[in-house]
């Protein structure tokens, strides 16, 4: 690999990519719009509103972000399945990937409304937190069938190089969320004034609206007559087990790295207990995850991109492409990383300022964000080659160093850090760090090994 960029491929990468790279960060300003609007609540709501938010958002991931790693497998198979020119395996593959991701989130939407309340108490016992928290995560929980099912659609359009079809959906699901947050958290044109509530029943609708719009989308005469996936005679349990097989690893990773974010939160919430001033500690480490969570998006949709090429170029039995295709994707994103980073560390206050009008939670918040500026390129690189590791196939890899990682580094340096060494929220704080650069060495060192070349599914 050079430190010239590769025209060609780039050009191939690049128009792939920055639909997906749009729909998704569209879809992280879901969380952004809650975010905000919940701060321009009175402060009484606005603080503890912003810093119940983290966890009910990562309770939800945990559910809803399990299921969907459906994706993984879906996307995977489909992207092979192109490339060995094989249309109606590849629509077979949407048929049962959208069995599984139905009856799975359908049972979990059920389940998760009724447990929200002692899912949320585990994590946090601020009484204000819990008053405004447990209503938004019932609602977000409700949502979990769209968001699946939704995700499955999505990885089979990304699987066939279709990334612009969600890039429009999603755009629109997001316009319709700013609207219904603006109406039903502050009470306009004749509607409820049901505050940071409000917020989660506006999520949850437009996530409904955005699945029915991908429905209608999969049924032009180009998807159901080349591809042929709404067929009964498509339903094959063997296939079913294998996107699960392959997506299963993928689902415990996502669960890993939500129970280790949520324990990460909890270990800020002891040091606000500790502080006794409020919840100030926790709704830095939220603005400062709101903001680097449109940036975890756009790399991992990047990375989505990427393990399309990834997964067609090895169906079409070109591994050494496959390979180029990845360390391309790293090499493009860590030079654009290195300017948002200088960007980041050079006016944090202007970026938190966007989320924030709290001077104490600024402050808090400040050197963690030049910190985590620094550290952008590592997370695009780290996240890039997680995503093509899972369009080869390999996802049991991943599982397991996320494991390790959360449980073994993430959450024992915070506590360490951050409690026993008494270095408050940037010593919990080291502890993200360190996860960040062994994720990449780990990542990189794996991918540039290459006995992925050799999974075949």
């Amino acid at each position: 690999m050079t430190f010239a960029i590769d025209r060609p491929l780039a050009r191939r990468l690049l128009a792939l990519a920055w639909p997906v790279v749009l729909a998704m960060v569209s879809q992280t300003l879901i969380n952004w719009v809650d975010h905000i609007m919940i701060g321009w609540l009175p402060e009484s709501e606005s603080i503890p509103g912003q810093a119940a938010l983290g966890p009910a958002l990562n309770l939800f991931w945990m559910v809803g972000g399990g299921l969907a790693a459906i994706s993984v497998g879906t996307q995977a198979l489909t992207a092979r399945r192109l490339g060995e020119q094989d249309h109606e395996r590849a629509g077979q593959v949407l048929f049962n990937s959208l069995t599984v991701a139905a009856v799975s989130s359908a049972f979990a939407s059920v389940v998760g409304w009724f447990a929200a309340p002692a899912m949320f108490r585990f994590i946090h016992h601020v009484p204000e937190e819990l008053i405004l928290g447990i209503p938004y995560l019932k609602w977000r929980m409700a949502g979990v069938f769209a968001m699946v099912v939704t995700m499955s659609y999505k990885s089979w359009f990304d699987g066939l190089g279709r990334t612009r079809v969600f890039m429009g959906i999603a755009i629109i699901m997001n316009a319709i969320n700013a609207l219904l947050n603006w109406l039903l958290i502050f009470g306009h044109w004749g509607f409820p004034r049901l505050g940071m509530e409000g917020s989660g029943i506006a999520s949850m609708v437009s996530s409904y609206i955005g699945l029915a719009m991908l429905v209608g989308w999969s049924l032009h005469d180009r998807y159901r007559k080349t591809y042929d996936c709404y067929h009964i005679k498509n339903l094959s349990r063997r296939q079913q087990w294998e996107l699960i097989a392959l997506s299963a690893p993928s689902a415990l990773a996502t669960a890993f790295v939500m129970s280790g974010f949520s324990l990460f939160y909890k270990i800020v919430g002891i040091l606000d207990a500790q502080a006794g001033q409020g919840t100030i500690y926790s709704a830095a480490t939220q603005n400062i995850i709101v903001i680097l969570m449109a940036f975890f998006t756009g790399c991992m949709a990047y990375g989505t991109a990427t393990a399309t090429l990834v997964g067609q170029s090895m169906g079409a039995k070109e591994y050494d492409l496959a390979e180029r295709y990845g360390w391309e994707a790293v090499k493009i994103g860590v030079y654009v990383t290195i300017v948002i980073g200088l960007g980041v560390i050079g006016f944090p206050d202007a970026v938190l300022h966007v989320f924030c009008r709290d001077a104490a939670v600024i402050a808090v918040a400040r050197p963690i964000l030049r910190i985590c500026g620094a550290l952008l390129p590592f997370v695009l690189s780290a996240l890039v080659l997680t995503q093509a590791l899972f369009g080869a196939g390999n996802t049991k890899f991943v599982m397991f160093v996320e494991f390790g990682l959360h449980f073994f580094c993430l959450v024992p340096l915070a506590y360490l850090c951050g409690i026993v060494f008494g270095w408050g929220v940037l010593g919990v704080w080291m502890g993200a760090f360190a996860y960040i650069l062994l994720l990449c060495s780990i990542m990189g060192w794996k991918f540039a090994e290459g006995a992925w070349k050799e999974i075949r599914i």
